[in-house]
């Protein structure tokens, strides 16, 4: 599993409070998480599917989590629950939410505990009426985990200039499940 871009449709501004799974805990991104984010950030590889590496220095990154980002959006860490250093992040923009984990965690099944409690918040909480999945094409890891979070194809689209997949899930069908 290399990235995952779910998208939360129809969503409010609340804040999702802090989540915790069997083996993760999700929290707010801290200024002392900086240098695992910026390595993430930077990571060619991690960044592949996404918008490409960032291209801000270390001390920018921190700068902007310090400031906290900007209008709707949320930055979330993501750590093993038995402790709060930093291992993961994910973002949520408005209705987006990007789950992006470093390499030696790909495979980890992260992606699909993250999203398995992401997305019933999506609904409950934010009211979202449908979830959707966006990955890049080659992306195989993402369309699986796609799929492996109850969603299914929608159409083709483009992202970043590269083709890829829409898979969705609506309120109804997953309280179903």
């Amino acid at each position: 599993m290399a990235v995952a871009q779910l998208v939360l449709v129809r969503s409010n501004t609340e804040m999702l409070e802090q989540i915790k799974t069997r083996r993760l805990s999700l929290r707010p991104l801290r200024v002392e998480d900086a240098n695992d984010y910026h390595a993430l950030e930077t990571d060619c590889e991690v960044k592949k599917f996404l918008d490409g590496p960032s291209k801000l220095s270390l001390e920018q990154h921190r700068s902007s989590i310090a400031l906290g980002a900007p209008g709707l959006a949320m930055t979330l860490a993501i750590t093993a629950a038995d402790t709060t250093e930093y291992t993961e992040f994910c973002e949520t923009i408005g209705w987006e939410i990007n789950i992006v984990l470093h390499r030696q965690h790909w495979g980890d099944c992260y992606g699909t505990e993250v999203g398995l409690a992401l997305i019933p918040r999506g609904f409950s909480v934010l009211g979202c009426d449908k979830i959707l999945g966006v990955a890049d094409t080659a992306n195989i890891g993402s369309l699986c985990l796609c799929k492996r979070l109850g969603m299914t194809f929608e159409r083709n689209t483009t992202r970043y200039g590269r083709p890829a997949r829409i898979y969705a899930v609506a309120a109804n069908a997953y309280e179903c499940r």
